[in-house]
Order: C-alpha cells, then structure tokens, then sequence
C-alpha cells in the first residue's frame, strides 16, 4: 500500500485526532496560550510518512494499526518534552545540545558542496599539485635476516654478523615466522609484516649492500635491498575516486567555514580573560 493511503487512513483514526486534541489541552492546562507556532503540535502526512518510513527501514515491512499509533504517541511526546525543555531553558549551555545543533547547521552548509561533481580538469589539477600523494607506493625487492630481540647483546651480535654478510659469508638467523626474501612489496605490504618503524628505515636503505640492524615490531634485522621500482606517475582514470574523495573533503571545508563567516559577522563577540 503506498504511504500516501496509509498516512490518510491513519489520520481518520480516532487515536490521531485524540492525539493533537490532548496536546492542545495540555498547553491550555500549562497556563499559556496555545498560538499557532510552538504550542501547536500537527501530526500530518508528513510527520507520519517519516514515522511510517523509519520503521519500513529498520523493520522491513510496515507497521501494523497499533505499532503506527505508538509511533504517533511517542513522536507526540517527542515534541511536547523537546517544546517544554526549550521552554525552560533547559538546553542552555547544555554541551550535547550545543555540539548537536552545530553539526546540524554544518550539516546544512556543506550539504551543496558534498552533492556536486567536479570535472576533470579540476582533479586534474590536483594531481599535478601534488603527484606523490596519488602515486603508488615504491615498490622493494629485498632479503632480510633476523637476529632475534632488540637487546644490547644481539646488538653486537648484529655488528658481526654485517661484517660477514658484507664478505659474503652466510649468517645464522634466528627462526621467526616472516619471510627471508620479498620481492617487489609495497610499503603496505612491508608494514602488515615489519611494521612502520621498519618500513620508513627500509626507505632509506641503499640497494645492493646489507645493512642495518635495522628495527622493527619483532626485533632487530639486516637488510639488503636488491632493487626499488619507482612508482609511475598517477594516472586520473586510476586514482579518480581518491582524488574525488579529497576533492569533496576541501569543499566541504571551505563551505563550513564560509557559512561561519557569515554568520559570525552578525554577533558581537566579547571575550573576557580571568584576570
């Protein structure tokens, strides 16, 4: 059944009428008089599609007659407690109330920015601005040999071991579930294994000879980096959606903070420093 015929049903229901009628005699009973802005609750098409949509969401299916009037109620005294806090003040520097509110109204000045599409000329323009962020990652073939726990002793052991590997003798390697040899790895791939620390030292290391000790999450490694690819330049059809991402992400920025701006030259803001 389309929402449009159920919302009409539901509003002949003696319940919805019943409904407004007790929140205009509760207004009556607060000792003010209901005017047409605050004081007036309206359960209408609208406010029942809502209800109605955001159950069909999270249920599946529509609610039944009895599960639309609990919908009602409850939004009904959604509205009467939010009024009559508002009444009182009670949302004053209220910081849940406050944060809330603002990312409403950020919500709103972004919204234009997030919806459009920038062509790609513009995205273009970003990558040329700064290629390495869109670029892949350097790719390292190398062979590692691990000399167990970062300890001072195995520190010692690692300067001896260097010597030997530099004259090309072979070396004991403490066992430890890692590969001894990777072969072209992005950075990526090197930190799920070495971890970061390990992967910025690798970065620097000179192909061709071993090196090191050189640490990482398990302990302490030689290295010996055999070639590093560099990246290709990138390329708009490869990187669009990041490109886009970050496209969307600077605008809604600036839209946030022109909004502010706006606003902002309407109030007159004092600050006043503790002595």
């Amino acid at each position: 059944m389309p929402f449009k015929d159920i919302v009409q049903r539901l509003l002949k229901e003696p319940l919805a009428h019943f409904l407004i009628a007790g929140a205009l005699v509760y207004a009556l009973l607060s000792g003010r008089a209901p005017d047409l802005g605050e004081r007036r609750i309206v359960v209408d098409e609208r406010v029942v599609s809502a209800l109605v949509g955001r159950f069909s969401d999270s249920f599946r299916r529509l609610p039944s007659q009895e599960e639309t009037d609990g919908l009602i109620s409850d939004w009904v005294r959604d509205q009467v407690y939010y009024r009559e806090a508002l009444a009182l003040g009670l949302d004053k520097d209220d910081e849940v109330v406050v944060r809330r509110m603002r990312r409403k109204m950020e919500s709103l000045a972004v919204a234009d920015a997030e919806s459009r599409t920038p062509d790609d000329a513009v995205l273009q323009a970003m990558i040329d601005k700064d290629p390495a962020r869109y670029a892949d990652d350097p790719r390292t073939t190398f062979e590692q040999v691990y000399l167990g726990a970062d300890t001072p002793q195995n520190r010692q052991l690692a300067e001896a071991s260097l010597g030997k590997l530099r004259k090309g003798e072979r070396v004991g390697a403490v066992p430890a579930p890692i590969p001894a040899q990777l072969r072209d790895a992005g950075s990526s791939d090197v930190a799920a294994m070495f971890g970061d620390e390990f992967t910025i030292s690798l970065r620097n290391i000179a192909p061709g000879q071993w090196s090191g000790p050189i640490a990482s999450g398990l302990g302490l490694h030689l290295v010996r980096v055999e070639k590093r690819t560099a990246p290709q330049p990138p390329r708009l059809d490869k990187v669009r959606q990041r490109v886009e991402n970050d496209w969307r992400a600077n605008a809604a920025a600036r839209a946030r903070d022109e909004a502010y701006d706006r606003i902002l030259k309407g109030y007159d803001v004092v600050i006043e420093l503790p002595k």
